[in-house]
């Protein structure tokens, strides 16, 4: 079947006197960010059903221990794969495996222990990348867009990061109603209309109808009525909420609006996939709405991008050029040298001389390339703080000193971490001059209570970090701290 955008298949169930919308998204090829990462059958002995998914008979898969679904795909060769992880804290798990019989498709589950498991069916080249949202936060199921569900709450799509933790901000969806297999079957779903899918002919198709749904998930009932799992009441199907309300959803139009961007632009972004712009909650006939907490937090993080940094600083918000992304103290030093070689061409009669035609040769510009190099070099320490850095330098060497202080009675000389190599060499390779006193305030200070660390400790200790992280060479360490190390006798 050619990819195609279809309209989004609409189910309407009635629960505790609220018109509940349940979404499916097909959105395939036209907006394939938002279908790379999402299912294209539910397992037969899922937990958890995904609203209009077919489901396929799940049957030769051992859902019940992930060792052995990942053993079903890993040392298989050829183009499978499989892996198991776990938490042994909270006994939820995740597992992946290659289906055996169909290398085009991949199962991923995830498991809870009071919640039970979810077992979903993806596309073989977008199953490891699902499989691997379970980290961190431990979701056990997504739906709308992104919205997803720990087992005990409901987040809005991950999009805030906090760079505190290395991990997006958790966003607690305000009032969410829990719609459950339970809420969805009634009398006119009738078992025996339902289909289920085997893995070896199985072909994604769009979504299944809504009624016709029903009676597929009246026989996935079905078959769980023999076996010891989770209560109708306890399978999550979806959720709802205010903020998902139909007639609060924004279009392309106002979703520009609250940007502050023009539609054509955001339909740009949405068509190159740029701008990480998030998944729409309904996608109907091409029409695309999200929840207005999702455009806003894709504001926040937009405002939060690190290119506005410089921006925030000088309250500049101009994006015309690229100048206007200058942080303060390069802009300082652009208008410094500004100045400085508008003297050097110009502002003086003999430099003015240099522009007339008998100095238009190879040997005067390369001269008077020489000469401005000179003084863009001697001009370059004005946006860096020599002293502060050398103190902030000082204090992280002595704090690893002190932290890894145990290891220099096995080694006589203490390790160091990469980053402070990479910045005393950076340090020294600026501002040479000043590693005598940097290095004295560090022998000095070490050699003080509490930390009583020899001085032959400290030099080698540098020199280990100068050679192997600095970029110091090897040969030129001896010559450097016969001149800079403080004589120890």
């Amino acid at each position: 079947m050619q990819p195609r955008e279809l309209p989004a298949l609409v189910l309407y169930c009635h629960y505790s006197n609220l018109d509940v919308l349940i979404v499916q998204r097909w959105d395939r090829g036209v907006d394939a960010m938002t279908w790379n990462d999402e299912p294209v059958a539910n397992g037969l002995r899922t937990d958890h059903p995904w609203p209009n998914l077919p489901f396929v008979d799940d049957g030769h898969i051992p859902i019940e221990d992930p060792d052995a679904v990942e053993g079903l795909g890993r040392g298989a060769g050829g183009d499978m794969w499989g892996r198991c992880d776990y938490d042994e804290g909270t006994g939820e798990w995740a597992a992946y495996t290659t289906d055996p019989k169909n290398h085009d498709f991949a199962w991923v589950l995830r498991f809870h222990p009071e919640h039970g498991l979810s077992v979903l069916l993806y596309r073989d080249e977008a199953g490891s990348g699902a499989y691997d949202e379970w980290f961190g936060d431990r979701a056990l199921m997504t739906r709308l867009g992104g919205y997803w569900w720990d087992g005990t709450t409901w987040y809005r799509p991950r999009q805030v990061m906090n760079w505190a933790t290395e991990t997006y901000m958790r966003r607690p969806v305000q009032r969410p109603t829990v719609i459950t297999a339970a809420d969805l079957l009634d009398d006119s779903c009738r078992p025996e209309r339902g289909t289920v899918s085997k893995i070896a002919q199985f072909t994604p198709s769009p979504p299944v109808p809504p009624q016709q749904w029903r009676h597929d998930l009246a026989r996935w009932a079905q078959h769980r009525a023999d076996r010891d799992v989770l209560a109708l009441e306890r399978c999550v199907v979806t959720l709802n909420a205010p903020e998902l309300a139909e007639a609060g959803l924004l279009g392309v139009e106002e979703f520009a609006a609250e940007a502050g961007i023009a539609a054509s632009t955001l339909r740009a972004y949405i068509a190159r996939d740029e701008a990480e712009i998030p998944a729409p909650q309904v996608s109907d006939g091409g029409r695309k709405r999200w929840s207005r907490p999702v455009v806003t937090d894709w504001l926040e993080q937009r405002r939060r991008d690190p290119d506005n940094a410089a921006a925030a600083l000088t309250g500049d918000d101009s994006t015309a050029d690229a100048s206007d992304s200058l942080s303060p103290a390069l802009r300082r030093l652009w208008n410094r040298l500004t100045g400085m070689l508008l003297r050097e061409l110009w502002e003086q009669p003999a430099a003015r001389r240099r522009w007339a035609r008998p100095f238009r040769n190879e040997p005067a510009a390369k001269d008077l390339a020489e000469q401005l190099g000179w003084v863009a070099a001697v001009n370059a320490d004005a946006a860096i703080p020599i002293y502060d850095l050398a103190w902030m330098i000082q204090q992280g060497v002595l704090w690893e000193l002190q932290y890894f202080r145990d290891t220099m009675a096995m080694a006589g000389y203490i390790g160091l971490t990469r980053q402070t190599g990479h910045a005393l060499g950076w340090f020294i390779e600026q501002a040479p001059g000043r590693a005598s006193g940097l290095f004295g305030a560090i022998v000095r200070d070490a050699g003080n209570d509490p930390l009583n660390i020899p001085a032959e400790v400290v030099e080698k200790s540098l020199r280990k970090s100068l050679m192997l992280d600095g970029g110091i060479p090897a040969e030129r360490l001896d010559d450097f701290f016969a001149v800079t190390f403080p004589p120890q006798k």
